[in-house]
């Protein structure tokens, strides 16, 4: 992903939810890469910038929006 902001993972986010939710046959299954793989600025955990920012889309798209 370009330009990695949580808003941004959360529309990533958003999108592959979505197309879970129309494929209802296949198992419904969104891998997220992974928990705190800094140096890759690839992780969930919160940081200075973001604080809890991407936890926070996380629960906002696969929680709240049911």
């Amino acid at each position: 992903m370009r330009n990695n902001t949580p808003a941004n993972f959360a529309k990533a986010l958003k999108m592959a939810k979505d197309y879970v939710d129309a494929h209802p046959r296949q198992v419904p299954l969104i891998t997220i890469n992974s928990w705190n793989e800094w140096t890759e600025t690839s992780y969930l955990e919160p940081d200075n910038v973001y604080g809890y920012g991407y936890l926070d889309a996380v629960k906002r798209i696969l929680v709240d929006d049911k």
